[in-house]
């Protein structure tokens, strides 16, 4: 996988390119809001860094948020949290997480359990989740397909 920071006037985007095709993950992100209502944030991150690696969102969030996020991410689908719930799972690493507050739910999606990457969406608590996942997973697959 290559991966390109290309930096616009309006923010960073990145490019994937794979597998003989090119991606614009910062569009892959904006399609996914575009298609979930209540979504304010998607972010594409890296687990084993703990860092956000792209985000699409409807208000600026501070760099501590998208830290905690990160931080969240690597604990529910790989860290503690997740080798706690493996024994609820037939011993087989979590694929997705959902967190949920009075302000918000957060999804936490990963393509596979040996991909380092995930879709973290932050949404209303209203949120029809079942479609957040549904499309989450879709998106969060195409961007591993090109990888």
């Amino acid at each position: 996988m290559l991966l390109r920071i290309k930096e616009q006037a309006y923010g960073s985007s990145i490019w994937l390119r794979g597998k003989g095709q090119k991606m614009d993950v910062t569009k892959e992100l904006d399609g996914f809001r575009a298609k979930v209502e209540g979504c304010d944030l998607a972010a594409f991150a890296d687990l084993n860094t703990r860092m956000i690696l792209c985000v699409s969102s409807a208000s600026r969030h501070a760099q501590e948020e998208l830290d905690t996020l990160t931080q969240t991410a690597a604990i529910v689908l790989g860290g503690a949290v997740a080798e706690g719930a493996e024994a609820l799972l037939d011993d087989q690493k979590a694929l997705s997480a959902i967190t949920m507050t009075q302000v918000d739910a957060r999804v936490y999606l990963r393509a596979t359990a040996s991909d380092n990457e995930a879709l973290i969406c932050v949404c209303a608590p209203d949120a029809d989740l079942a479609k957040v996942m549904a499309v989450g997973t879709a998106t969060l697959g195409h961007i591993m397909a090109t990888a």
